[in-house]
């Protein structure tokens, strides 16, 4: 049996075929969103549009096609969306090590202030990392 062939037994419904045009189009809606208020003060565009492509690509097989050879392309840049879209991402870590990193490239050191954050953090909580070599001495 071909692809055609497989494609045309499975029972589409136009029930189904509605409600993936409709994922689709809420996709395309809140991407063009996400452009729309990019300009605006704060990081808010930006989410706004990988919230639309995670919808996209849900919903749509061709578009998931479409990224892979795009991530394929260009590994540097869209590796680290694809790593957000994965199932089971850490995506508040990935965000924060993101942020750390735009930090250090943008600010001098006395301007950082995740940084600050970052280690007033380590010192409330009191270091909770473990020596291995000194469990492994006693």
């Amino acid at each position: 049996m071909n692809r055609v062939d497989s494609v045309l037994t499975r029972a589409a419904t136009p029930m189904t075929i509605l409600l993936k045009v409709l994922m689709m189009l809420a996709g395309v809606v809140t991407m063009v969103l996400g452009v729309i208020i990019t300009p605006l003060p704060g990081p808010f565009g930006v989410p706004v549009i990988i919230l639309g492509l995670v919808i996209l690509l849900r919903s749509s097989t061709w578009m998931k096609r479409q990224f892979v050879k795009q991530v394929k392309k260009h590994p540097h840049s869209l590796g680290k969306v694809r790593a957000l879209l994965r199932p089971g991402a850490k995506i508040l870590a990935l965000v924060w090590l993101n942020m750390l990193r735009c930090e250090r490239r943008l600010l001098s050191r006395r301007q950082r202030i995740l940084y600050r954050f970052r280690n007033w953090l380590r010192g409330l909580l009191g270091h909770r990392r473990h020596n291995t070599d000194a469990l492994a001495q006693a």
